[in-house]
């Protein structure tokens, strides 16, 4: 494959590995696959659409777990370490996929592999090894028990220091529906369960040993000049230093102390008082250790951690990121930031997603104290906000699927049919528990976006961090192409603000880059026609800033046309009904956000407005066929690279 220009063309290998036979085989990605998806997210959308048929369990072996790396994963570029990893999804019966940094993704690709498809079901634990160019499964009987952390450290022991390892725990083994794959201490595939499907395949790891080859991009001179120029960018960036600095945790003090809208208690405050303890300044006095960064980022947000005293000394770990701050803290009642340190280190041990794992404690915690379930239910734990203990052990029974915890781990969709009032107390939209631990009141294009998402109540599909800006609508009209409203209480024009984010943001994913910068920087500093460019000049692929928004477009059309073939429809689109009232508990709430609650004609009209400029049905959220067709997505198309044996 070459360019115009006569260079060669990015090639993107997959392998397939069919665990029930023990096959494995190595394709190319045809060009158009490519040109069409680039990479990572994209791809693996792609494959997921064209390989499993509707209605399938996601534990049947049939489905399949594809961990796919970005198009740029694995070369010198701007924090280009993300790899994809998806699959139907164990914890919402629709689509799933997670997102994951670290060292992994640019081992793969070093060793000549873009793509994993893992199908069929081994009758005994193994782990996939990619040694250079060679494919095997091993036994893992030595392996299945162990925790993440002990699991790695038992690779590297066979393998090397440089191993890069994928793993699950406990939680994985013991098919908790929203389990996750770990790389690292703290890297987490976290959301919709991926680690439940791997462990329900038999999977106890995915090893890639060897140094491999360096990744060129096609163009060289001129991707590193551009890398260079986006690098300088990015540093110049006013709150870049405090990310540094404390990382996402930063965050924290943003969203639950300067805004006011962090989710308190369940939900039903956005006010978390006399919670000084849990400060970023805190965390980086007295916890942090040191930096953790992914593949080549030069921002470094990941620190290392330790508790040198009291009853959690000697717990030392990577992190812990804003969402775990903001789940374990303000959510479910705990006031002190050392219980949540030992929170993050032991979920990260287990496997467990944090955003679920926090949304289905904080309910259990709010019908407790209702009454709607009792000591009976909980086998003796008595459940209150920041009662340490009880969460802490609650958490451990969830990994293990022991008592209570047994409950909970079948997840948020099963337990919705079993206590009564569960689903009206859950945040959640299209069976996932929120990902952000933010009241989606405050700035609607936010809450938009959350309840579209393709995977379900996400804040990482699009997360609009610009509307908190107050930037002027000329300057918005400008970047979106149409009116926008600067006013972030505002609904008009914010359905076309999602539409543009969902599309810069599966770019990045596809590309194999890191979110986090997205959000972080202002407008200019990564926009269509850098990462035109970065297509350009990487990829060797010669795509225009309106042919790049559009692969974005087609990658959340080829989603949506999944779930909806899955049932998904324009009701499943909205935010959870909390939202659309007022806050039950006010005290230490600011006055102007006491009364704040979404409203439902408001909410209807932006979700006109997305439908219409995404080109889907408007009564159904369905892409339109004339939609199809300009993307050029055949809804009958069933044309993936395929293995030379079928999926089992």
């Amino acid at each position: 494959m070459f360019s115009k220009e006569g260079r060669m063309l990015l090639q993107q290998k997959i392998a397939y590995i069919n665990l029930s036979d023990g096959s494995v085989s190595i394709n190319t990605l045809p060009e158009e696959v490519i040109r069409k998806f680039i990479g990572g997210r994209g791809v693996n959308s792609y494959l997921l659409y064209n390989y499993l048929p509707a209605g399938i369990d996601p534990l049947d072996a049939r489905n399949i777990l594809v961990v796919g790396a970005g198009a740029l994963t694995g070369m010198r570029g701007v924090a280009t370490a993300r790899v994809t990893i998806s699959g139907k999804s164990p914890e919402t019966g629709l689509l799933g996929d997670a997102n994951i940094g670290g060292h992994f993704g640019a081992a793969l690709k070093k060793a000549g592999i873009g793509y994993l498809v893992i199908s069929g079901a081994s009758p005994k634990p193994v782990y996939v090894l990619v040694h250079e160019d060679k494919i095997t499964i091993e036994d893992a009987k030595d392996l299945w028990g162990k925790d993440t952390i002990e699991t790695e450290e038992l690779i590297r022991v066979k393998y090397g220091i440089n191993a890069q390892s994928l793993t699950i725990g406990q939680a994985g083994e013991r098919q908790v529906r929203f389990a996750c794959i770990m790389h690292g201490k703290k890297n987490a595939a976290g959301r919709t369960g991926m680690g439940c499907l791997m462990g329900a395949k038999g999977v106890k790891a995915v090893v890639v040993v060897g140094d491999g080859k360096e990744l060129t991009p096609a163009f060289p001179e001129e991707f590193k000049t551009l890398t260079r120029e986006l690098y300088q960018k990015v540093n110049s960036e006013f709150i870049m230093e405090t990310f540094k600095k404390y990382g996402t945790a930063h965050l924290y003090e943003i969203v639950n102390n300067a805004i006011g809208m962090g989710r308190a208690y369940n939900g039903l405050s956005s006010a978390f008082t006399d919670n000084e303890d849990i400060s970023p300044e805190n965390l980086a006095d007295n916890y942090y250790t040191g930096k953790s960064p992914c593949f080549s980022c030069g921002v470094a947000c990941k620190h290392t951690y330790k508790i040198n005293e009291g009853p959690f000394a000697g717990v030392e770990n990577e992190g812990p990121e804003y969402g775990v701050i903001g789940h374990f803290g303000p959510l479910l009642g705990i006031r002190r930031l050392e219980p949540i340190l030992k929170i993050n280190d032991l979920i990260n041990r287990y496997g467990l997603d944090a955003s679920s794992t926090a949304n289905l404690i904080a309910c259990a915690i709010e019908l407790f104290q209702e009454g709607v379930i009792d000591k009976e239910t909980t086998q003796g734990i008595y459940l209150d906000w920041g009662e340490e203990k009880a969460i802490i052990e609650l958490i451990e029974k969830i990994a293990l699927r022991e008592g209570v915890g047994d409950l909970l781990a079948r997840g948020a969709r099963e337990l919705s049919q079993i206590w009564q009032g569960f689903a009206d107390k859950i945040a959640w939209t299209k069976y996932l528990p929120q990902s952000d631990p933010a009241d989606l009141r405050y700035m609607k294009a936010y809450a938009l976006g959350d309840a579209v998402a393709t995977r379900g109540a996400d804040h990482l599909r699009s997360r609009p961090t610009w509307e908190a800006f107050n930037l002027p609508e000329e300057q918005l009209q400008e970047i979106y192409g149409g009116y926008v409203s600067s006013d972030y209480l505002s609904y008009e024009g914010k359905g076309r603000v999602i539409w543009w984010w969902e599309s810069y943001v599966a770019l990045f994913d596809a590309l194999g880059m890191c979110k986090l910068l997205a959000f972080h920087c202002l407008p200019g500093v990564f926009d269509f026609e850098g990462l035109s460019e970065l297509v350009k000049w990487g990829m060797g692929f010669d795509l225009n800033p309106k042919e790049v928004f559009e692969v974005g477009e087609r990658i959340t059309t080829i989603e949506r046309m999944f779930i909806s073939r899955e049932g998904v429809r324009r009701e499943d689109d909205f935010p959870p009904e909390r939202y659309f009232k007022p806050l039950q508990r006010t005290e230490g709430v600011a006055e102007h956000l006491k009364d704040m609650k979404l409203n439902r004609e408001c909410f209807n009209t932006m979700l006109d407005e997305y439908y219409k400029l995404h080109g889907w049905d408007s009564g159904t959220g369905i892409p339109l066929p004339e939609t199809l067709e300009r993307l050029g997505i055949n809804q009958e198309e069933q044309s993936a690279p395929r293995a030379e044996t079928s999926p089992a």
